[in-house]
């Protein structure tokens, strides 16, 4: 089996999440550089890049099925691989937010891949039908 690889789906809403945060930090920043101290400079521009972490961070981030295993990376610096022996299932969803602190999500539209016996991760890919089908068909293919 090849790698087939998956890009993450980012809906209009998720765009105006982030244009919206960066109207509203920018100016903060420069009103706190102008009239506050220097603590107060580094604590808000530390908190814009953690803020803009979150928001460009999923734009990096795809899923890509591998000969044994899933493999889902989370943006810059987080990943995760689940064997596809391990796959309990998958299930559609439709909501503006993920339960899972992991997740691979910039769009209203999302998996849930749950493994083991309670753990689950949140992926929106571009083609969520197609994903679902393959995955099933490698884990059924691996499960043999």
């Amino acid at each position: 089996m090849e790698r087939e690889r998956y890009r993450p789906l980012v809906d209009k809403l998720f765009w105006f999440i982030a244009v919206l945060s960066a109207v509203i930090i920018i100016p903060l920043t420069v009103f706190v550089t102008l009239d506050f101290s220097a603590v107060a400079l580094v604590v808000v521009i530390l908190t814009d890049i953690l803020i803009l972490y979150f928001l460009i961070s999923p734009l990096f981030g795809y899923v890509e099925l591998r000969e044994r295993a899933v493999f889902i990376k989370f943006g810059f610096f987080l990943s995760r691989e689940i064997s596809y022996s391990k796959i309990r299932g998958a299930s559609f969803e439709r909501k503006w937010y993920s339960d899972s602190m992991l997740s691979l999500k910039c769009a209203l539209r999302h998996v849930n891949i749950k493994y083991n016996n309670i753990d689950f991760v949140t992926v929106s890919v571009v083609d969520n039908d197609g994903f679902v089908r393959e995955l099933f068909k490698r884990a059924e293919n691996t499960s043999n």
